[in-house]
């Protein structure tokens, strides 16, 4: 604008109690002679510069200042995507085990990853284009060191994509998982209730109080309907073997 520049960036956020995901606005306005910068809460790539110029190195120009903010950011985020990473990692490798995952984390790091990438990507396109500023007040070499903070955070961008595909990947297996438990369990339960249904039909015929029914002065009846029910159990169990229904 004019003969300034509006600069929106983000830093993780490593205040203490506090989410590295959960990203910190700095918002500038760059001239060639002066920057103005506005926050709310801490940025520590803003405070390690604070703490260069009270040792008297602080940079020397205004795109050196922007160049080593970036750089800053830069680094912190990538340590940040790298533990995330880790994670996905230590995930993969109890899903392997068949261990048990801790209660909600698979859907945290979920929303962890995409809340980083939402605010990554739109800083790797704006740092690109403040790399591409050459007939402006950044000199070559900063424009070089921009230009390589551009790539590595584009990088960050694509392992965050691909963590995220990961995380998914872990999802849908959990689920199929779930899935298969629960149809197996379904099978298991319809074969035992498709065997115990004619041998309910046959007890129930059997309890009737109604006349004429056979066997009620037989004194080894009731052992004979308990032999008739178990030889049907097991020749239903038979036949759905070689049915191979089981």
């Amino acid at each position: 604008m004019e003969n300034g520049l509006i600069l929106n960036l983000r830093g993780v956020n490593l205040n203490p109690e506090s989410d590295p995901e959960d990203m910190v606005s700095l918002r500038m306005w760059v001239t060639e002679s002066a920057i103005v910068s506005a926050r709310i809460r801490k940025v520590w790539a803003i405070d390690a510069i604070r703490q260069s110029a009270q040792a008297g190195t602080a940079p020397v120009s205004v795109g050196r200042f922007l160049a080593e903010l970036t750089h800053g950011l830069t680094n912190r985020i990538e340590t940040v995507s790298l533990g995330l990473e880790e994670q996905t990692d230590e995930l993969e490798e109890a899903v392997a085990e068949n261990r048990p995952l801790p209660v909600g984390k698979l859907s945290r790091l979920r929303q962890a990853v995409i809340k980083m990438r939402r605010f990554i990507n739109p800083q790797r396109e704006a740092i690109a284009t403040l790399a591409g500023l050459e007939n402006w007040i950044i000199a070559p070499d900063e424009i070089a060191l921009l230009r390589e903070t551009a790539n590595r955070t584009r990088r960050i961008v694509e392992e965050l994509d691909a963590t995220r595909d990961r995380l998914s990947a872990l999802q849908d297996h959990i689920e199929a998982d779930r899935a298969h438990a629960l149809s197996r369990n379904s099978y298991v339960l319809s074969v035992v209730a498709a065997i115990f249904l004619p041998l309910g039909f046959l007890t129930g015929l059997f309890g009737v109080n109604v006349a004429g029914m056979p066997g009620t002065s037989a004194p080894l009846a009731f052992w004979m309907l308990t032999g008739v029910s178990i030889l049907g159990g097991l020749a239903l169990f038979v036949i759905f073997k070689f049915s191979k229904w089981l």
